[in-house]
């Protein structure tokens, strides 16, 4: 891989097509891992799952949250804290999942889970609780932080897009930005020497420098000496009937995302159990890639009355209006 496009996200179904979703999301430059969903993780190493340091739930159908117990196990005594992201009612469900169990032999750990509510609505603020082990894993309210887009790290923001499986469910896209790029050609145009001020002027909101006698805003200086910032973005959808004017909404809200992990549900031929199980099918969601202008669409979370037969009919049916879509596995040495 020599382009930073191909090195950015790595991503890790953590079973097969037709398994519990569950996606496992590494990215360039930071240690900590993302995790789609919480179905099927057998599948993944337990030096993966110990790095997992965010989950974002689209819903809470056991199929999506299966998983949690095995998620806790292998994180009881981390000091790695975990944040839940999900729809409205994740920080009851998980307050809920965590009081199923006795926690007298914990004290010791320093492991913290803190769970959000995802709002409907940008301007609103995000709700929820933290659960310390060595508390018994007790809800403890935490203040409203601000919402949309959520900022996870350094260069990396979280969005989210309510979607339709009558219950409360989201679609999420992961955006990566680069620090801008420093042009060291036109800074000597201006007779300014590269140096400590370059780390200034890319992180500082207001700097300022003297040039050619006149001292200059940040403003000034950053439209002619640093390019427009590199962002890469990964989408990720599952578990929703696909109508107008949803349609219209996902196709802005992913609008040239790099990669595009999205459900297959059904067939073509099946619109009308896809309509009524609240899920989508091969053409439409090659019509949604098509349509946004995604860069690479992954399949994956099939129905598994399609199991027997293989999931080699889903991919033809995708391809023929998307020819490069590719069916999301399970890496075998990952």
């Amino acid at each position: 891989m020599t382009s930073s496009k191909s090195i950015v996200f790595d991503f890790n179904a953590a079973g097969g097509p037709f398994h519990d979703p569950a996606l496992l999301v590494t990215v360039s430059n930071h240690r900590d891992l993302i995790l789609f969903d919480c179905g099927t993780l057998t599948g993944l190493k337990t030096r993966d799952l110990q790095r997992v340091r965010w989950l974002c739930l689209s819903h809470l159908h056991i199929d999506h949250l299966i998983g949690f117990d095995h998620l806790l196990r292998v994180r009881l005594f981390s000091d790695l804290p975990l944040t839940v992201f999900g729809p409205p009612g994740t920080t009851a469900i998980i307050g809920h999942r965590l009081q199923g169990y006795a926690w007298n032999l914990t004290s010791g750990s320093p492991f913290i889970i803190q769970a959000f509510d995802l709002p409907n609505s940008p301007d609103q603020r995000l709700s929820g609780a933290s659960f310390r082990c060595h508390h018994q894993f007790k809800t403890e309210p935490m203040e409203e932080i601000v919402g949309f887009p959520h900022r996870m790290d350094e260069g990396l923001s979280l969005f989210w897009q309510p979607v339709d499986h009558g219950v409360p469910c989201y679609c999420y896209k992961l955006e990566k930005q680069f620090p801008p790029k420093f042009s060291p050609e036109i800074a000597e145009s201006l007779g300014l020497r590269p140096g400590p001020w370059v780390k200034r002027l890319i992180s500082e909101p207001d700097f300022q420098m003297l040039v050619d006698g006149i001292m200059r805003e940040r403003v000034w200086l950053a439209e002619r000496l640093l390019q427009p910032p590199e962002r890469r973005s990964l989408g990720y959808l599952t578990d929703s009937k696909l109508e107008l004017p949803l349609v219209d909404e996902l196709q802005a809200f992913f609008a040239e995302v790099d990669h595009l992990i999205c459900e297959s549900a059904y067939l073509a031929s099946e619109s009308d159990l896809a309509r009524q199980n609240l899920h989508m099918t091969t053409t439409q969601v090659a019509h949604l890639a098509s349509a946004a202008k995604v860069g690479e669409l992954h399949l994956f979370h099939l129905s598994r009355r399609h199991m027997e037969n293989g999931p080699e009919k889903h991919l033809q049916e995708v391809q023929e209006i998307f020819p490069s879509a590719r069916l999301l596995t399970r890496k075998k040495n990952a």
